[in-house]
């Protein structure tokens, strides 16, 4: 199974909550489970907005 979007949002145990072309989406599913460490992977820059709450 092959994914072409730019964005996962996981949870902070590596749950897949997410794949998106829209940061702004991906922003909204991140707050919604903050509480669970939620971060976004970027395919293109993977650094750029892997932040999570705890951080």
């Amino acid at each position: 199974m092959s994914h072409k979007e730019r964005y996962i949002v996981k949870t902070g145990k590596g749950k897949i909550l997410k794949f998106t072309d829209e940061l702004e989406t991906a922003l909204k599913i991140k707050e919604e489970h903050k509480i669970e460490g939620a971060y976004i992977e970027d395919k293109k820059n993977p650094k750029k907005h892997k932040q999570t709450y705890f951080h």
